[in-house]
């Protein structure tokens, strides 16, 4: 089982907390006395695979893609090269780039193996979080460094952002892309919403109920693009594929599309009471999307809500010295009246459920504060899941 969050923010000391996976932020090397090294140079892309997989500890691609180890130059700042989310370092992935518009005869994506520092229990839920950073410069420039400046280059935002775990390491050597094609790998998670984030860096938040002791996990786009969501209309994206074929258009005059991302700050880690606890009392709050308690324009708490509320009560229970806000917020489709009763409701109905639950009514302080309070922009399905959250804040009488 599984459910797709996306997430506000990410608290910096819930990273090494309990962190499953290993070299989240990519800033630790492969140990040099076991590999000789490949030379990975700040500001530049990847050339090769080898340069991502002998210097990013726990980390590993296939032969045949170059996901680029991006190492941004604290010293002498890279003039086209964002900063990281943390460090100085993050990955840049194709994530959308149609065999149409390529070499190949199958479409073009870069996926990425990460380590576990131990295997995954079966029937334990686990938070993945994750930094992403949307980059139309970064896109064009990695095409111009292969093709050259000549050719027309389309930026593209897309979706079916996967991960697919397992309990053994994936073969190097193999073409994952064409296999693909005929055997497919489909992900346990799959994040099918468009991700737009206006340049800037915003967290992805999956939850995913182990079912077998994985160690390991393939990140990236399963697939094919002819599937995979778009910031580009049917009638546009079809005529640019038919172009794409025409026999007359040789390879280098084809409009080349792509979805670049920029990835950083990984982590995973079990959702339990002591998760709970240390988010409301070290971190003083965390964030649920409203997607994880209530259907669309609804204020019924949904059934899959409920482990983690009942986690909150508990704490709460246990806390009678702790206050807790339970602050409700929207997007702005509909009036503003509406959206200011539907946060006001919902903050209510999580009231009466951890009330339910044996908490104090002077503990419970809930708000609404409708589409006043936006953390991302509107104008985007992401932006708008993102501001559709529930926030609880903790602070003592």
């Amino acid at each position: 089982m599984y459910k797709f969050l996306l997430c506000i923010y990410l608290f910096p000391s819930l990273l090494s907390a309990q962190n499953l996976i290993v070299n989240g932020g990519f800033e630790r090397n492969n140990p040099a006395q076991d590999i000789r090294l490949t030379s990975c140079k700040p500001c530049t892309f990847s050339a090769t695979s080898n340069v991502f997989n002998d210097n990013a500890l726990g980390w590993k691609t296939y032969e045949v893609m170059t996901p680029d180890l991006l190492i941004y130059d604290t010293v002498s700042p890279c003039s086209k090269l964002p900063r990281p989310h943390g460090g100085n370092r993050m990955v840049g992935l194709i994530m959308y780039h149609p065999f149409q518009d390529g070499q190949f005869a199958f479409d073009y994506h870069e996926l990425i193996q990460g380590t576990l520092a131990k295997p995954l229990e079966p029937g334990k839920t686990y938070r993945i979080r994750f930094w992403v950073r949307s980059d139309d410069s970064l896109g064009v420039q990695h095409l111009n460094q292969v093709f050259g400046r000549s050719t027309s280059i389309k930026p593209i935002r897309s979706g079916n952002f996967g991960f697919s775990f397992s309990k053994n390491k994936f073969n190097q050597k193999e073409n994952f892309m064409l296999s693909q094609v005929d055997f497919p790998i489909k992900p346990q998670l799959v994040l099918e919403t468009i991700v737009e984030t206006n340049g800037r860096w915003q967290c992805i938040n999956l939850d995913f109920k182990a079912d077998q002791p994985y160690k390991y996990f393939l990140f990236g786009n399963f697939s094919f693009d002819a599937v995979t969501p778009i910031n580009m209309n049917a009638d546009d994206r079809m005529r640019l594929d038919e172009e794409n074929t025409e026999p007359k258009r040789d390879f280098w005059h084809k409009t080349k599309r792509i979805g670049y991302y920029c990835f950083d700050d990984f982590s995973m880690e079990e959702i339990n009471d002591a998760w709970v606890e240390r988010n409301l009392l070290q971190e003083k709050g965390y964030t649920m999307p409203a997607a994880l308690l209530f259907d669309s324009g609804k204020w019924n708490l949904k059934p899959a809500s409920q482990p983690e509320l009942n986690r909150l009560a508990g704490i709460l229970a246990k806390k009678t010295d702790l206050i807790l806000e339970i602050g409700g917020y929207t997007d702005n489709v509909g009036t503003d009246a509406d959206n200011q009763r539907l946060s006001e409701q919902r903050a209510r109905a999580v009231c009466y459920f951890l009330r339910s639950k044996g908490v104090a009514e002077r503990q419970l302080v809930p708000r609404g504060y409708g589409e006043t309070q936006p953390v991302a922009e509107n104008d985007t399905e992401m932006g708008r899941q993102l501001n559709r959250r529930v926030v609880f804040r903790t602070f003592a009488k």
